[in-house]
């Protein structure tokens, strides 16, 4: 009985310490991410160091924030939500002048899950809503006085839950819950039927290009076309609106086909801005956005298609390197987005390069035709009014290499609007280009203004241009910027292929006559107007004229990626021809599907290769820890310069211990008390932070309108106070470092990061992300741009071997970043997880040299969170210029074991420049603000630190408690009372 009862007992301690294990384990881990997140934790319960005004916020003499403020704030953050889209939203379509509605067609029925439970945002980074003020397209429609079909809107609500929205899914509901008392109530909401469309990818996933039913997402799914299908049998609307809810520019050759009256890209609004689109609807606003991708009728046409995705190394009988599975490789070269539709059009109409054959075309077999490959162009926008335009003058000045073009824009029509001035040009292909594989697009944005213009009247603006956007890469002759001779033409128009058009009419004439197509195929003839000219006062092609760099003269602009080209690591088999408008249909790219790692791929794909160099410094050699006669506190160093010495007394003061405290993320900076630095947060998001308002009702923080609506404004002004109300944002929410905005070009639309960036167009990239990171500087906000770059997919995403050739490097994907970097004056950058070429972004050399040498960046550099990865390696890292780790508080240990393990001066000076660089930019937000001057830093952990420590040692301690006493009721004698009688018999 005694030995039965013993059993029992046992097996109730053993189901007590396998779950004691098991809490423990939980407190541990959920410990361990409390403190990898010690930023975003301090932040949410309001106790990071040193809060300070900074950039205009109303704060009370105590530090307060006035109620007055408070609420003024509120009311213009989401108001600019609203304006967001007034400008951003691109009215594609409007036959027979649709919209706007008139005030007697205002009873509407709405189709599509769209238009009830819209995409606001796609990413996975990006602010929380507010619930009480976020707005459907149904919100904003009644909201603006439109009888909503009740009936319809109670059959969503009941209707079966359609299947989840996702990548390979488009989520549309049944139309089987339009049964005939719901379609008999389309006669009394007759006037328009709204249909809103959404697609949805996000972080990690890419839109699929064939999903598991064989089509291609971008395309119509089969239950919106039941929906199309329905309005159209019914006969009882008098309209068909789409709203396009969708930053991924969708297949739209349907429109015909069911009777579609207007069409609306929205994009996504974010959480508060559809009632801007709906002013535009109604007319309230004028259209005036613009599109920043273009619309193909086959998503799958462009010649990225063959190569994006995943494709897989072949190791033969070698070993995997660790994340080196897979590539991705740009055959296309330059020819991304419009830069192939508009290249290939000119040549098809000149007869020039066999463009004309049918490599390549997803629409017809009897040969390339624009008006069947292209719905919408890029830079493409309709208005309610009518624009002419003149390219009155065209100024060169060459002691600032500057083009300056004056730009005369007529209304002519009889409402006001806001007239996008959209600046193209056209550099001459030459003889030389094609011996050396030089490509030219056919046309290139190079400049854009925004002005209001009255019905009737005309306005006069001018827009400059950097001679340097003429210029063009030669990576195998020239090794740097060339300068063709010839004839550079500069027109502006409603998009690339209208600005192409007009070149055309202008520099060919009669000969083109008649071929001139708009994209719904209709003869055009041209602008001339619209157009200048430009000689350029070389004979040859001039080599020299950018052999420097235009950011810092002592550095010679040269190659620097030869070895993000495919074939420097390919074996002779298995070389590439990039895309050539040379010869269209023997270059036009196939799909690379595997390559050889031979030897020399096998060794660049090892991360692990740091050493430390022979004449490295030593440890001692340096003075860290000093003790000045009067000590020099972070707040000592606002408005100090960053070449000013005293810095160099500054750090001095620093144990190796404290130099690494700031180069661990921890979603923000901890605070060195050695210094009176206080810590800070940092916040994710490009489409709004990741935090919630310290002031106020701590409401979460806006969730503004995504990037590619804020491209699509193609409005300097605008795209300036959208970093602005980012920044204000970050003060109510005392941030003062955020990781936003995303500059990555859109190679193909597909990408699943769409709505962190801003548009297919490097130079469009180029001046927006410029905007925002200066309106973000203006409030005290340093902007992080990201990610840097050749991020165009997220597929694989950690570890892909990422191939360009240097010519698109620089003139596409680099120059998305350039304005913001090197021309603006953000102080942030975060690189990427792919590698470029074979190494990881984070690692290489050539990212160094072009920030700091080439475009002489002062700002930091982060990585994007590639926590202790086997392809990484930390002092590599280090060594290329990484100056902290994002999410990572454990390779500043692992960094500081080896500066004492080895005596590697080397690394030490690369902690103490990173530590320059992270002071001073953290000095140039709002820490450095007012108030700064009053921060004591205490070297108390934080109270939520020192109580989930106490958690643990109090469950680890029940967990070894229980395991003890199922121990000694299991396999002692010690709670045996028959074993301790047994025992006593013994002994007596």
């Amino acid at each position: 009985m005694a030995q039965k009862e013993t059993s029992s007992k046992s097996r109730r301690w053993l189901g007590l310490s396998g779950a004691a294990v098991l809490v423990a384990n939980l407190v541990l881990t959920g410990t361990t991410i409390a403190f990898q997140q010690e930023g975003e934790v301090n932040h949410a319960l309001g106790i990071e160091g040193g809060d300070a005004s900074y950039g205009g916020t109303e704060f009370s003499a105590d530090g307060t924030l006035s109620d007055a403020s408070y609420e003024k704030y509120i009311e213009a953050a989401y108001q600019f939500c609203e304006q967001e889209e007034e400008e951003g939203s691109v009215l594609l379509y409007n036959r027979n002048n649709a919209l706007p509605l008139s005030e007697s067609e205002r009873n509407v029925t709405v189709f599509g899950r769209g238009s009830i439970d819209p995409v606001f945002r796609s990413t996975a980074g990006g602010s929380s809503t507010n619930p009480d003020y976020q707005k459907t397209p149904v919100d904003a429609l009644q909201d603006a006085g439109f009888n909503v079909n009740q009936t319809v809107l109670d059959a969503y609500a009941s209707a079966e839950a359609p299947k989840a929205r996702s990548v390979s899914s488009v989520g549309e509901y049944d139309p089987a819950l339009f049964t005939g008392s719901v379609t008999d109530s389309f006669a009394s909401y007759g006037d328009v039927a709204f249909v809103t469309l959404s697609r949805f990818a996000t972080e990690g996933n890419d839109l699929a290009m064939v999903n598991d039913e064989g089509k291609r997402m971008l395309e119509l799914d089969d239950n919106e076309k039941a929906i199309f299908q329905k309005i159209k049998d019914s006969g009882k609307f008098k309209k068909t609106v789409v709203l396009l809810n969708s930053v991924f520019a969708m297949e739209m050759d349907w429109l015909d086909e069911y009777n579609v009256d207007a069409v609306l890209w929205v994009g996504n609004p974010g959480f508060y801005g559809m009632p801007g689109a709906i002013r535009v609807v109604t007319g309230e606003v004028n259209p005036s956005g613009h599109t920043t991708a273009t619309f193909a009728a086959n998503s799958l046409s462009a010649p990225s298609a063959e190569n994006f995705g995943l494709h897989a190394y072949n190791y033969g009988s070698k070993t995997p390197r660790a994340a080196g599975d897979s590539f991705v490789s740009y055959n296309e070269g330059i020819y991304v987005g419009y830069r192939y539709y508009e290249t290939r059009y000119e040549d098809t109409i000149l007869g020039q390069g066999n463009a004309d054959s049918t490599v390549g075309t997803k629409a017809s077999t009897d040969g390339w035709n624009y008006a069947e490959e292209v719905c919408f162009p890029f830079g493409y926008g309709l208005s309610y009014t009518n624009y002419d335009y003149s390219l009155d003058k065209l100024d060169y000045n060459s002691d600032t290499d500057t083009f300056t073009a004056t730009v005369t824009v007529s209304n002519t029509g009889d409402r006001d609007g806001k007239a996008t001035v959209e600046l193209y040009g056209q550099s001459p292909y030459t003889d030389y280009d094609k011996q050396n594989n030089v490509e030219k697009s056919s046309i290139q944005l190079l400049g854009y203004d925004k002005i209001d213009v009255a019905a009737g009247a005309s306005e006069t603006v001018t827009v400059d241009v950097p001679g340097y956007f003429l210029a063009s890469y030669d990576a195998k002759g020239a090794k740097g910027y060339i300068l063709d001779a010839g004839d550079y033409y500069f027109a502006v128009g409603n998009g690339a292929h209208e600005a192409l058009n007009n070149v055309l009419a202008a520099k060919c004439g009669d000969a083109v006559a008649g071929k001139l197509i708009d994209q719904d195929g209709n003869v055009v003839t041209g602008n001339t107007a619209a157009v200048a000219t430009w000689t350029a006062p070389n004979t040859e092609v001039d080599t020299q004229k950018y052999r420097n760099s235009r950011y810092n003269s002592d550095v010679e602009v040269t190659n620097t990626f030869d070895d993000a080209d495919v074939n420097y690591w390919a074996n002779d088999d298995e070389k590439i021809t990039y895309l050539s408008r040379s010869a269209w249909d023997t270059t036009y790219p196939t799909t690379l599907e595997t390559l050889t790692v031979n030897d020399k791929l096998y060794n660049g794909l090892n991360m692990q290769t740091y050493v430390k160099a022979a004449d490295a410094k030593s440890v001692s050699d340096f003075n860290l820890g000093v003790e000045l006669d009067e000590k020099i506190n972070f707040s000592d160093m606002i408005g100090v310069a960053f070449d000013d010495p005293k810095w160099n007394d500054f750090l001095s003061q620093l144990t190796l211990s404290d130099l690494l405290i700031n180069m661990g993320d921890s979603k923000g900076i901890k605070a060195v008390k050695a210094v009176n630095k206080p810590g800070c947060t940092i916040v994710d998001g490009p489409e709004g932070m990741n935090g919630q308002f310290k002031y106020g009702d701590r409401r979460n923080c806006t969730g503004w309108a995504t990037l590619p609506i804020v491209g699509a404004t193609w409005n300097h002004d605008v795209q300036t106070r959208f970093g602005e109300m980012y920044g204000e944002d970050a003060l109510y929410a005392s941030i003062p470092i955020a990781y936003a905005p995303g500059a990555d070009t859109l190679r193909s639309p597909y990408s699943g990061r769409t709505s962190e960036y801003f548009s297919e167009d490097g130079v469009l990239s180029y001046y927006a992300a410029k905007a925002v990171s200066h309106g973000m500087r203006n409030k005290g906000l340093i902007g992080t741009v990201k990610h840097f770059f050749l991020n165009e997919q997220e597929a694989g995403r950690q570890g892909i071997s990422t191939f360009a050739n240097e010519q698109a490097i620089r003139e596409i994907y680099m120059r998305a970043f350039e304005g913001s970097l090197a021309e603006g004056d953000s102080l942030g950058v975060m690189t990427a997880y792919n590698r470029i070429g074979v190494m990881y972004a984070a690692a290489n050399q050539g990212i160094q040299h072009i920030l700091r040498d080439e475009w002489n960046y002062g700002g930091y550099i982060i990585d994007d969170a590639l926590t202790a990865s086997e392809y990484s390696s930390a002092p590599e890292m280090l060594m290329a210029g990484n100056n902290i780790f994002c999410l990572d508080t454990a390779r500043p240990n692992e960094i500081e074991k080896l500066i004492t393990s080895t005596d590697d001066g080397d690394l030490l000076q690369k902690v103490i420049d990173s530590n320059h660089y992270l002071y001073y930019v953290m000095l140039q937000s709002s820490m450095g603000g007012s108030g700064a001057e009053d921060v004591v830093v205490s070297d108390a952990a934080p109270w939520w630190q020192t109580t989930l420590r106490a958690l643990d040692v109090v469950f680890c301690a029940l967990a070894v408690a229980a395991v003890v006493m199922y121990v000694l009721h299991t396999y002692t004698d010690v709670f045996s009372e028959e074993k301790r009688k047994n025992r006593a018999a013994k002994k007596n």
